[in-house]
């Protein structure tokens, strides 16, 4: 029995899930890029959880059932453009993104369903005892509506389990030595979240593509709307990434000043220093 079959009764069932599926396209010929879809939501959710969620009928698994079939299908969306090809029918570029980014948001719309259930389900011990959820009791910004609030994701759930691993890297090798120091100051707590929040969605722009990230995010590329070019999209979430980190990093230097001058308050903001050429004049 292939994966899929394992999750659709039937292609027609499968198709209710994801369009546009080749009227000729069978199971084993989808199951190398199903195989593929099953570990990339296995890696989020834990093999363990999605084995639990598929035996029974439940919303759970029809959110399952919509991101496994869109993710197959985008995968597996190079392989029949080459088949087609070979059929002299040709596919355009536009075309071949446009059906990409419709599966990719069928999948992420799948996931984020998905994933918010499990949250929800205070009796889902599988889904509180799987790796990404652990990590993310040890964060410093522990929940989709918390990272929601410090930076717009369009509350996603899977874009915020993606990232945990990046909050992980950034809290070990930069922030948590400055949260320590404004333990118990919940002004400077809150600036350095947001901070912290900023410092994610610039590194996840270096890690991730434009497709996965939240509508929010992705509107900000052209390029991701009509036709893509790789060069011109890549500077893109190249300064936009530039652009947030700077904005993280003025915010822990704030941070950092304010609590090495916790007697007077001053602020150091690096711009009001004198030059040798300056008139000073004392008035009587």
């Amino acid at each position: 029995m292939t994966i899929l079959e394992s999750l659709y009764s039937t292609l027609d069932g499968f198709r209710s899930y994801a369009p546009f599926v080749d009227s000729n396209a069978t199971f084993k010929e989808l199951n190398s890029s199903a195989a593929s879809a099953q570990k990339q939501i296995c890696i989020i959710i834990s093999t363990a959880v999605f084995d639990k969620i598929k035996v029974e009928p439940s919303s759970k698994k029809e959110a399952l059932l919509t991101a496994m079939a869109n993710l197959t299908l985008s995968k597996q969306l190079v392989f029949d453009v080459i088949t087609q090809r070979k059929s002299d029918v040709d596919i355009y570029k536009y075309e071949l993104e446009a059906m990409r980014r419709s599966y990719i948001d069928n999948y992420y719309n799948g996931m984020d369903t998905l994933i918010q259930l499990l949250d929800e389900d205070t009796a889902e011990t599988g889904w509180r005892s799987s790796k990404y959820y652990t990590i993310a009791l040890g964060l410093r910004i522990k929940t989709t509506d918390a990272f929601d609030t410090l930076y717009p994701i369009d509350l996603s759930y899977l874009y915020f389990f993606r990232t945990i691993p990046l909050q992980a890297e950034i809290l070990d090798e930069r922030m948590n030595d400055s949260f320590d120091k404004a333990s118990g100051n919940e002004s400077a707590t809150s600036v350095l979240l947001r901070a912290l929040a900023k410092m994610t969605v610039s590194l996840s722009l270096r890690r991730f593509d434009v497709l996965e990230f939240p509508p929010t995010i992705r509107n900000l590329f052209d390029d991701s709307k009509i036709s893509r070019n790789g060069a011109d999209e890549q500077k893109q979430m190249l300064n936009l990434s530039a652009g947030l980190k700077n904005e993280a990093d003025v915010l822990i230097q704030s941070v950092d000043n304010i609590l090495s001058n916790s007697e007077t308050l001053a602020v150091d903001t690096q711009t009001d220093f004198n030059l040798p050429s300056d008139n000073i004049f004392l008035m009587p």
